[in-house]
């Protein structure tokens, strides 16, 4: 058993410290839980987008004035694919967060019994979320911009205190009144964080692909075969890092019920009591 504790009050640097913290405790039950029920769906929506490049690359290198466009039904399933991927890595590290909060520790048993329920709540809730959000965008992007942190902390109240998905954003939008500035200051570093990971890691694989292709073997068809592969391999790696960003949303959802209710608080007196 570990003293790491998530309900507590936090500043924005110990949610970044804490979120790798919780990384370094949970690796091996949250690493298991992500191959089995998320790497799945990137694998095949990976597959299918890939799939989706390696024809218009093959198109554009034999005839560019021919090429097909991109946007043809294999991409856009494989677009679906991808978000429906973003959600299972959603729902198994809230899924992760919720049990290690009741239970001090996360089996993988335990995260498949939920992993569909949570999975079919979440799907719901981030289509009602990017279909808010993109409305307001249409309103000068400032909308967008607030709606999108009133809502930052949707998800892990959905999970955490069990309600579905218009309660989550009835709740979310109270937990945020008041922390605005915070939230987004909370969003916006931990993005540039895991962003700044992902590019670290992606970027090569960007190098390898432009080296053939000035290297003249761009027309060849197991280099576009290639492309689709490494396609597919850099949406994967760059969507695990957002595991980080997810657990620093979950981090902040505690803080800001210590920081509104108190509840850590009154467990502790009533522990000394």
């Amino acid at each position: 058993m570990n003293e790491f504790k998530l309900q507590k009050y936090r500043d924005l640097g110990s949610i970044l410290t804490d979120s790798f913290v919780y990384i370094k405790i949970h690796y091996k039950s949250l690493g298991k839980a992500l191959l089995l029920l998320a790497l799945p769906f990137y694998l095949v929506s990976g597959f299918v987008v890939g799939d989706a490049y390696t024809s218009f690359f093959s198109a554009m290198f034999n005839n560019p004035e021919a090429a097909e466009s991109l946007i043809g039904p294999g991409f856009l399933i494989g677009m679906l694919l991808l978000v429906m991927s973003s959600v299972a890595l959603l729902t198994v590290t809230l899924t992760h967060v919720s049990i290690v909060n009741e239970q001090g520790e996360a089996k993988l048993s335990d995260i498949t019994d939920r992993f569909g329920t949570n999975f079919m709540i979440l799907l719901l809730l981030y289509i009602l979320i990017i279909f808010g959000v993109s409305i307001s965008f249409l309103f000068f992007i400032i909308p967008g911009i607030y709606i999108g942190i009133k809502l930052f902390v949707a998800p892990a109240v959905s999970i955490l205190e069990n309600k579905n998905p218009i309660d989550a954003i009835t709740r979310s939008w109270q937990l945020v009144k008041g922390h605005w500035w915070f939230t987004f200051a909370t969003y916006l570093v931990m993005n540039i964080i895991t962003s700044f990971m992902s590019y670290v890691v992606v970027i090569p694989f960007g190098i390898i692909m432009s080296f053939f292709t000035t290297a003249g073997a761009g027309s060849s068809e197991s280099f576009v075969n290639g492309m689709g592969i490494l396609y597919g391999l850099m949406i994967l790696i760059a969507s695990l890092f957002t595991v980080v960003l997810l657990i620093a949303m979950c981090l902040h959802y505690f803080n800001l019920i210590e920081r509104k209710e108190g509840k850590g608080l009154r467990a502790q007196i009533e522990e000394l009591g």
